[in-house]
């Protein structure tokens, strides 16, 4: 099965999220010539260590890893950490406005069962914005807080594009000593597990939700 698309979108409750659960995808997308939107719905302005930081740190550190990635088409909103859930019918005319403003076909989501609150909401309300519509919706899964994922689609990985996976992740300094999953063996361990579901060294792992597909005729 090959993935296609003219043009994706990643949608990430906080800067960094995306990186972590698509950043090898991200990159194939690009490479093949598909359009890449990448809107992240919060750069932790509250959650920001600013002893040492501005609270705005990991908005530039976003930008930076989208450079890295090749992410030309970055959108950044502001919406405060840990408090989505009191926000999501806003949260969802933000998704409803970039769905009607362009044509998605392939859309990847935080999964459903993550128990982090505000990747929770953003899954939910991704479904309501994009059921019915023309893109397949897949979610991916961040580290620690989608225990339970059973992945069902599996993206072999590069060790090359492991490697700028891995750079991208590490644009978030002002995040590299308060969590343990910045590990780079962590990140290639996780790959690693993946990477024999997909006859490979490395892979990435999502979930299909909703698949739109046409059968198109064998030239065969």
């Amino acid at each position: 099965m090959e993935i296609k698309s003219k043009h994706a979108l990643f949608i990430s409750a906080h800067a960094d999220d995306a990186e972590f659960g698509c950043a090898g995808i991200i990159q194939k997308l690009i490479a093949s010539g598909s359009r890449v939107t990448s809107l992240v719905f919060s750069i932790c302005r509250a959650a920001a260590d600013t002893s040492k930081y501005t609270e705005d740190v990991r908005r530039y550190e976003c930008e930076e890893a989208a450079k890295i990635l090749g992410i030309t088409d970055l959108r950044i909103l502001d919406y405060p950490v840990r408090d989505f859930p009191n926000h999501r019918q806003k949260i969802l005319q933000s998704l409803v406005d970039i769905s009607r403003s362009n044509s998605f076909d392939l859309v990847f989501t935080h999964w459903q069962q993550d128990i982090h609150q505000d990747h929770e909401v953003i899954a939910n309300e991704s479904f309501r914005a994009f059921k019915g519509g023309k893109a397949t919706l897949i979610s991916y899964e961040v580290p620690l807080d989608c225990q339970g994922f059973i992945p069902n689609i599996f993206i072999p990985l590069t060790e090359e594009e492991v490697a700028r996976k891995i750079e991208a992740i590490w644009c978030y300094k002002s995040e590299i000593d308060r969590r343990s999953y910045f590990s780079r063996d962590v990140v290639e361990s996780a790959l690693g597990y993946r990477g024999p579901f997909a006859h490979t060294k490395y892979a990435e792992a999502f979930e299909l939700k909703i698949m739109v597909a046409n059968v198109v005729e064998s030239k065969e």
